[in-house]
């Protein structure tokens, strides 16, 4: 397991934002603009980690000020044509990410950061730029920026599945994916 990087700024944010979770639980805090302001800071962080190799975005219900959310920011890197996965991998490693493997089409190649062991502030998605992950990801979180009534929607499945699922993250997360696929449909 790689070595964390701390970013004291950075790291004394999360937790005075109320960031992070144990692995595995689900909990649903609301997203704070804080949250918003620390995770930015994580994409520049991430951004300058990986030299401009990419675009990354703060993606998610942690990116959509008074959404509920798990206190986990997400974010996604776009990646181009001829990335070297090994290379980025490394990179990232050296900052305390940790390389989580290919989700395929649920997430792409998926990192972790955690604040202290199994204490989980982070996820990193990387998909290709311009992907229809890539895509989608960015039309969910503007669309929950901008649509109050599919907020409520999304937020009325998380609260569900947040109760069914406390333990078990893998469903929780697996249980929106019919809400999240009818929410792109209605995006023009």
């Amino acid at each position: 397991m790689a070595a964390v990087r701390h970013d004291r700024g950075v790291d004394d944010r999360w937790a005075a934002a109320g960031l992070g979770l144990d692995y595995g639980v689900v909990a649903l805090r609301r997203t704070t603009d804080e949250w918003v302001t620390v995770g930015s800071a994580l994409r520049e962080r991430v951004a300058t980690v990986l030299a401009g190799d990419g675009r990354v975005e703060q993606i998610g219900s942690s990116s959509v000020v008074g959404l509920l959310a798990k206190p986990i920011i997400d974010l996604a890197f776009g990646l181009v044509a001829g990335d070297d996965l090994g290379h980025i991998t490394s990179a990232l490693a050296a900052d305390g990410w940790v390389y989580r493997g290919d989700a395929g089409d649920s997430g792409g190649h998926v990192f972790v950061l955690d604040s202290r062991p199994q204490h989980r502030v982070a996820h990193l998605h990387a998909v290709d730029l311009g992907g229809t992950q890539w895509v989608n990801y960015l039309r969910l979180r503007d669309l929950l920026r901008s649509n109050p009534t599919a907020r409520q929607a999304y937020e009325d499945v998380k609260v569900r599945l947040a109760a069914q699922h406390p333990d078990d993250r893998e469903a929780y997360t697996e249980g929106k994916t019919d809400v999240v696929t009818t929410l792109l449909a209605t995006v023009v």
